[in-house]
């Protein structure tokens, strides 16, 4: 084999790969809430992906709810007995 049909080769399997990963790709930043021209990274070889999935990381996801502050079990269990409608109803 010679170097251009090995070039076409490897530029045909990145075409393949990438055409069955834009899609999921796609629909995942749309469900996200993210920029939906992000997965348009996949079409770049070597970098592409690694472009992609280093912005998934390191972008905070808008659909994602707060996290919710760490406190001591007792403190939830009392905040959990003040919030129920049995404790409201006594007083």
């Amino acid at each position: 084999m010679d170097l251009g049909t090995d070039l076409v080769n490897s530029l045909l399997i990145h075409v393949v790969v990438t055409a069955l990963l834009l899609w999921p790709a796609y629909r995942l930043v749309r469900r996200a809430g993210l920029p939906r021209p992000w997965p348009l990274w996949l079409a770049l070889p070597l970098l592409g992906p690694v472009i992609f999935l280093v912005l998934l990381a390191r972008t905070p996801w808008p659909v994602l709810p707060a996290r919710q502050p760490k406190m001591h079990p007792r403190e939830r269990l009392k905040r959990e007995r003040a919030a129920s409608p049995a404790a409201a109803a006594s007083e």
